[in-house]
C-alpha cells in the first residue's frame, strides 16, 4: 500500500490491532494525465488513477413465517426483548423476509431499512447479526432502551470466522447507536444514531442509499444513486476482468465467490467508507477486513474504454493478491503489491505495452536505475513520477514472470504480501537464488524493454 506522491507511507501494523484502532486500509492507483500518458500514482488504500442487460431487481420481499415465541421464552427485561428484536430482524434479512426485517423498525425508518435489506440482499449476504453494548435507559420512557450495536455483516463465510486471531480477521461491521420502543407489544427501533467510536469503513456504500444491481457470473455491480447508466457498460467490462482475475486467483490460492464492484457519482466517491480525497484516484479496492474487499470505481473519470478496462482489471488484482494478506498496510512493499497488480491489470499487454512505458522513459533519463524496485516519489517529485514508479513497478514484476515464470512468481508474491517473508527468503524460497540475483538479473533485463 502507499500514499500519494509527496505522502508519508504509513507504517504497517503488526501483531493484534488494538480495540477501535484498525486501520482504514485502502489500495489505490493514482493515474494523472502527463504527456498523453496515463499516470498512476499509491495512496493509502489500493486504488486505480486516471493515466449488459438490465441491472436485476433486489431480491422482493418474503412473507415472514416466523412462529411467535411462547409466554415462557418471552425475555424479561426490556433489554433482552429489545436484543431478541433485533437478532429476529437480522435472521429475516439473512432468510430473504423483508416483511419480518421492516417489522423490528419504527414507521419513519421504514424507508431506510427497506433499503438496507434491498442492498444488503443484491451483494448477496450470507450472514448477518448485531453484537449489542450495554443497554442504557432513556430518560422519560422507562420501557424503552438505548443500545450501542455493531451491525456485523459477511459476503462468504471465511470472512466471519469463529474465532478470530486478530483484529485484522474479525468480521466486518458498522457501529451504530439504536432506540427500541415498545410499540403494539414488540419492541422496534425508533432512533438510529452514531456510535461514539464508528468503525473506520463507515459509511459503507449499502448504508447511505439505494444501490441499483447488475448481476453477472461472478461479478455484481451496484451504482450508487445517478450512476445507474453505467451499469450496462461496467458489467461485461468487469466480467471479463473477472475472468482474468480468477486465473490469477487459482495461482495464489486465492479463489473469489463473487467480486462486489461499486459505480459511484462525486459525492458518494467523497463518501463511501470515509472518502477520497486525492483528486488523481480514479479507482480503489477497499479491504473490510483480511478476506474481504471491495472494488469502487469513479465514474467520472471513468472516460474511455482503455482507463475502465485496466482499472477493473487493475483493482480485481489487488483482490485477488491481497486477500488473506499478512497485514492491512504493505507499505513497504507498495511496487510489489502495485507492480503485481499493474501486471494483471495490463493483461494481455506487458509492461513495455503499457502507457506508462513513456514516463518509465522519462525516469530513467532523470536518474540511472540503482535496482529493480524503484523509489517512491518524494514530496517534491513531480506528478509523472508516480506514473514512473507505477510502470517501474509493472516492469519489475513483469521481468520475474518473464525469467522464472509465472508459478513461481505468485509463490514470491505469496511469501511478502500474505505470509510477510523479507524479499531474500522470499526469493529463495520461490526462485531458488537470493534476491540480489534477482534484482541483478531483472535491472539488465528492464533496460532492454524501454
Amino acid at each position: 500500500m502507499a500514499t500519494a506522491a509527496g505522502a508519508p507511507v504509513p507504517a504497517a501494523p503488526t501483531g493484534e490491532l488494538a480495540i477501535g484502532t484498525v486501520p482504514k486500509a485502502r489500495w489505490r492507483v493514482r493515474a494523472l494525465l502527463a504527456g498523453g500518458a496515463a499516470v498512476a500514482v499509491l495512496a493509502a488504500g489500493f486504488v486505480d488513477l486516471q493515466p449488459g442487460s438490465s441491472p436485476e431487481a433486489a431480491a422482493q420481499a418474503a412473507p415472514s413465517d416466523r412462529p411467535a415465541p411462547s409466554p415462557s421464552a418471552t425475555p424479561a427485561t426490556p433489554y433482552d426483548e429489545a436484543v431478541a428484536a433485533l437478532d429476529a430482524q437480522t435472521a429475516a434479512l439473512v432468510n430473504g423476509d423483508e416483511n419480518g426485517w421492516l417489522a423490528a423498525v419504527g414507521p419513519k425508518l421504514k424507508a431506510r431499512y427497506r433499503s438496507v435489506f434491498r442492498n444488503l440482499r443484491g451483494l448477496g449476504v450470507s450472514g448477518l447479526h448485531y453484537e449489542p453494548g450495554a443497554g442504557q435507559p432513556v430518560k422519560g420512557d422507562a420501557t424503552a432502551v438505548a443500545i450501542t450495536a455493531d451491525l456485523v455483516y459477511c459476503f462468504t463465510a471465511d470472512m466471519c470466522p469463529e474465532h478470530p486471531a486478530s483484529k485484522w480477521e474479525r468480521s466486518p461491521r458498522i457501529a451504530q447507536k439504536l432506540t427500541l420502543e415498545p410499540v403494539g407489544g414488540a419492541y422496534v427501533i425508533t432512533s438510529v444514531g452514531a456510535a461514539s467510536q464508528p468503525d473506520p469503513h463507515q459509511p459503507t456504500p449499502w448504508e447511505s442509499g439505494d444501490l441499483t444491481f447488475a448481476q453477472g457470473k461472478r461479478v455484481v455491480v451496484a451504482a450508487g444513486a445517478g450512476e445507474e447508466k453505467y451499469l450496462r457498460t461496467v458489467l461485461p467490462v468487469a466480467e471479463r476482468a473477472a475472468a482474468v482475475a480468477d486465473r490469477y486467483a487459482a495461482l495464489n490460492g486465492t479463489a473469489q465467490k463473487r467480486y462486489r464492484i461499486f459505480l459511484a457519482s462525486e459525492k458518494q466517491w467523497n463518501t463511501w467508507y470515509g472518502g477520497e480525497n486525492d483528486k488523481w484516484a480514479i479507482g480503489l479496492a477497499m479491504p473490510l477486513n483480511k478476506r474481504g474487499i471491495d472494488v469502487i470505481l469513479r465514474m467520472a473519470d471513468m472516460d474511455d474504454a482503455l482507463t475502465l478496462a485496466t482499472t477493473v482489471q487493475h483493482e480485481l488484482g489487488h483482490v485477488v493478491t491481497l486477500t488473506g494478506a499478512f497485514e492491512p498496510d504493505a507499505g513497504e512493499d507498495t511496487w510489489l503489491s502495485e507492480g503485481i497488480a499493474e501486471y494483471i491489470g495490463w493483461k494481455p499487454r506487458s509492461a513495455a505495452q503499457s502507457l506508462r512505458r513513456f514516463s518509465v522513459r522519462w525516469q530513467l533519463n532523470r536518474s540511472a536505475m540503482k535496482s529493480m524496485v524503484p523509489a517512491e516519489p518524494g514530496a517534491k517529485a513531480p506528478a509523472r513520477a508516480g506514473d514512473a514508479f507505477y510502470g517501474l513497478s509493472h516492469l519489475a514484476v513483469d521481468c520475474m514472470a518473464h525469467q522464472y515464470g509465472e508459478t513461481k512468481l505468485f509463490k514470491f508474491v505469496r511469501s511478502v504480501l500474505t505470509d510477510g517473508d523479507e524479499l531474500d527468503q522470499a526469493a529463495l524460497d520461490a526462485y531458488g537464488v537470493p534476491f540480489r540475483t534477482v534484482d541483478k538479473t531483472c535491472m539488465a533485463w528492464i533496460r532492454k524493454q524501454v
